[in-house]
């Protein structure tokens, strides 16, 4: 994924991905009628699905769809398997809402956006057409990609990413679970495979740049999502 990507697409891929969830917010009937957009591939521990006002406890297996919050307990890990092939994996105590996804099988061109409001979430995106975009949003950040393997961690005060492979835009943002503004988004950094980034409280007087990942904490992180 090229810089140029990231940044042409990152305002433009967002603001269609919240016009597609304020639908769902202003619609609930028909967005929890929606398609499913994959699947409960694989759970340890407990999780649930909130959907529509009704939550239920995942056993494995449910299909999930746009609008759906997912939550796992204490020591629970819980595994999604997406329609365009991508696969989420949630660590412990984590939230997570699906807020957007579209993804044409023809034509291989998806859309997709999901707002972490705490936890640790795992994304192994899938190749997609060129133009298509897959966004993750914190409190603080917004981190998007095309095709790579990634770790978002989402804390009250900070946001932690790490790229395993490939590549991915990072960007700050000022309001929770937002798009970036064009300003915010030609301050996006582009992290490579084996670098991280924090983004939340920080030192006076320290930049935000992308860091070699610490070896041991991104063990521990893994440690954290492994559901085998």
């Amino acid at each position: 994924m090229s810089v140029a990507f990231s940044r042409k697409h990152f305002l433009r891929c967002s603001l269609r991905l919240g016009f597609v969830w304020a639908a769902a917010l202003l619609a609930p009937g028909q967005a929890f009628a929606a398609t499913a957009v994959g699947s409960v591939a694989k759970i340890r521990g407990t999780a649930s699905r909130l959907r529509g006002g009704e939550q239920i406890v995942l056993k494995g297996g449910e299909e999930l769809a746009a609008g759906d919050i997912v939550t796992t307990l204490a020591d629970s890990r819980l595994r999604i398997a997406l329609k365009d092939g991508s696969q989420l994996n949630l660590g412990e105590l984590t939230r997570m809402t699906i807020a957007a996804f579209d993804f044409a099988a023809e034509t291989k061109q998806r859309e997709a956006a999901f707002d972490l409001k705490a936890g640790l979430l795992q994304a192994v995106t899938a190749k997609a057409a060129p133009g298509s975009s897959f966004v993750i949003r914190t409190q603080n950040t917004v981190a998007a990609t095309r095709s790579t393997d990634w770790i978002v961690s989402a804390g009250p005060a900070e946001t932690s990413v790490y790229v395993l492979e490939g590549k991915v835009d990072v960007g700050k943002s000022s309001g929770a679970f937002r798009s970036l503004s064009s300003a915010e988004q030609d301050k996006a950094m582009l992290l490579g495979a084996g670098q991280s980034v924090t983004i939340g409280k920080m030192a006076l007087g320290a930049a935000l740049a992308p860091k070699a990942a610490d070896a041991a904490k991104l063990d521990r992180l893994i440690a954290g999502l492994a559901l085998d």
